[in-house]
């Protein structure tokens, strides 16, 4: 009887180890499987891309092939208001610089003027 159980617990531990190996088989067919499956994936993700970049976006040695479409902003006009203004700001800073300059000589003057009309 002994006998009989020793073999029946070596049967079991080798049908253990078996089926440990054909898990570990199994897991690296599944791991194969799924990095294959990504790359395939990937490229296929990859190539679609691409051919929807090439009908929008158009960099390169084919620029002159493309149109030119309205901007959103006038550049020019904008430059011309910005002298504009340039031009009105200084205009408005030397009339308020011969405005002070004019202030400063007329007080310079007032003190002259109020010393001849003291009595002496």
């Amino acid at each position: 009887m002994e006998e009989k159980e020793k073999n029946e617990i070596r049967d079991a531990e080798i049908d253990e180890i078996e089926s440990d190996s054909e898990k570990n088989d199994n897991a690296q067919k599944n791991y194969r499987t799924e990095v294959i499956l990504i790359l395939i994936i990937g490229l296929l993700l990859g190539i679609m891309l691409k051919a929807e970049a090439l009908k929008n976006i158009s960099i390169g040695f084919s620029d002159y092939k493309v149109k030119g479409g309205l901007q959103a902003y006038d550049v020019e006009q904008i430059e011309k208001e910005i002298k504009e203004k340039q031009e009105a700001q200084k205009a408005e800073a030397e009339a308020n610089a011969k405005k002070a300059q004019e202030a400063t000589n007329g007080e310079q003057a007032m003190p002259a003027e109020e010393n001849n009309n003291q009595p002496n």
